[in-house]
This record gives structure tokens, C-alpha cells and sequence, in this order.
């Protein structure tokens, strides 16, 4: 599958796809709407709230999950052209296990690239610009690391696979189609980009008329409606590029490994 394939397909998805964002604007919305409450009543930005913190470790937990769910939901849509949120709940919790695996050893290499660099940087700090070269060499081998792994959670659902083969076959996948994931990546961060931008009007022009916690609560309204869209969107688009490469090679896709 192209990458204009891809993106095409991705929103078609989404647009079939209303019952599954009409969930993850629930979801996204009482999250966003607890933070506007808090933004509110908080008497010291720079204090540390115990209950925001366990929140915010129940929202990422809760997270992984309803990516599991979507990705399940997503995948049926693309095979046979039909889901339901029964599926979703279900594979949420099918897989939830694999997904939160990979999201500890994703974030375990963020962390121990950002250590290299900090430690890189102190050690160095005597030498005028190294510390800032082996910052700039720690972050950009951290993010190419990061994006090996990137669809290590589509091949966890789309392939029935666990964390470890997921992981590896991402690795095989992304390398060998590097540049049509990083097209399709930038075609949806320009539109991502755009859609900030005419959010970001219409809050202007709400708040013309609608003032305080009311003028916050709709733009959090409207930013949850649209970034639950857009994820679905994101989501089909890369889903459907993998299970487009994986029929086209009879189910090992791009060459990457499948255990």
C-alpha cells in the first residue's frame, strides 16, 4: 500500500469508525476537563497535587488500554470492513499486557538516552560545544531507536504477537520502510498542525464572547471531538499501511522477522 493509500484509507476508516471516537471523546474529554478544573482552583502552579499525579498514572494506564482496544477495533475494520466497541472492549483487554510492555521499554530507552546525554554533558562540561554535540548525538540516537519500535504495538494486534517478536519485527519493518512511514508521519502532522491552528482561532473567537471556566470547557469540548478524529485517523492510516505490507508479503511484512 502507498503512502496516499494509506492516509485515504485511514480517514475512510475514521469516518466509518464514529461509534469508536464517539468513546474516545469520553474518555479524552474527562480527562481535559479535569485539567481545566484544576488550571481553576490550583492556589500554587508549582506545587506538586498527590491527586492530579494519581490521575494522571490512572489516565496513562487507562491509555494503553484503550489503544489496545482501538487498534483491535481498527484492524477488524480494515480485514472484514465491520467492528463494534464489544470487540474494542474485549481486545483492550486482550492486549493490554503486550502494549504496556512495549510502552515500558520504549519510555526505559527514552530515560536512558536522556542519562547519556545529561551525564555526557556534565562529563564534557569543561570543552567549549561538546556537551552540546553529544547531547545533539544521545537525542538523535534515541529518537532512531524510538521510531525502530514505532510499530511494535501495530504488530502486537495485528499479528497476535507478543511484546519481544513485536518489538523485533518493528524493528525489521521500519528499517526496511523508513521513508513512507516518515511521509505518511509528516502528512498527518501537517494536518495535526493545521487543525491546532483553526482550533486555536475559534477559541479566539469564543472567548470574544464567552469568558473564564465556559470559554475553557468548549475548547475542551472541541479539542477532545477533534483529536479523538484525528487519532483514529493516525491510527488506520498506519495500520493500513502495515496490513497492506503484510499481505503483500504473504504475512511477513517488509522482510522483518516474525517471532
Amino acid at each position: 500500500m502507498r503512502v496516499g493509500e494509506s492516509i485515504k484509507k485511514g480517514f475512510e476508516i475514521a469516518v466509518k469508525s464514529m461509534d469508536l471516537i464517539g468513546v474516545l471523546f469520553v474518555f479524552s474529554f474527562i480527562w481535559n476537563l479535569i485539567n481545566v478544573l484544576y488550571a481553576q482552583n490550583v492556589q500554587n502552579p508549582n506545587a506538586i497535587n498527590p491527586a492530579l499525579v494519581a490521575a494522571a498514572v490512572v489516565f496513562v494506564l487507562l491509555t494503553i488500554f484503550f489503544q489496545a482496544g482501538s487498534l483491535a477495533y481498527i484492524r477488524d475494520r480494515i480485514k472484514t470492513g465491520a467492528s463494534s466497541l464489544a470487540a474494542f472492549f474485549k481486545a483492550g483487554g486482550a492486549y493490554y499486557f503486550p502494549l504496556l510492555v512495549i510502552a515500558v521499554i520504549v519510555t526505559a530507552i527514552i530515560v536512558v538516552f536522556i542519562l547519556l546525554a545529561t551525564l555526557g554533558s556534565f562529563w564534557t562540561r569543561q570543552v567549549p560545544v561538546l556537551p552540546v554535540v553529544l547531547a545533539l548525538l544521545f537525542a538523535a540516537f534515541g529518537i532512531y531507536f524510538v521510531i525502530l519500535l514505532f510499530l511494535a504495538p501495530y504488530i502486537a494486534v495485528a499479528d497476535n504477537q507478543g511484546p519481544i517478536a513485536s518489538i523485533k519485527k518493528s524493528v525489521g519493518a521500519v528499517r526496511q520502510n523508513i521513508l513512507p512511514l516518515v511521509l505518511i508521519f509528516l502528512i498527518l502532522l501537517l494536518i495535526f498542525i493545521a487543525s491546532a491552528f483553526i482550533l486555536g482561532a475559534i477559541f479566539a473567537i469564543i472567548s470574544v464572547g464567552i469568558k473564564g471556566l465556559t470559554a475553557q470547557v468548549i475548547f475542551a469540548l472541541l479539542g477532545s471531538l477533534v483529536n479523538s478524529f484525528l487519532g483514529v485517523f493516525m491510527s488506520s492510516s498506519f495500520m493500513g499501511y502495515y496490513l497492506g505490507k503484510s499481505s503483500s508479503s504473504q504475512g511477513s511484512c517488509c522482510g522483518g522477522q516474525t517471532a
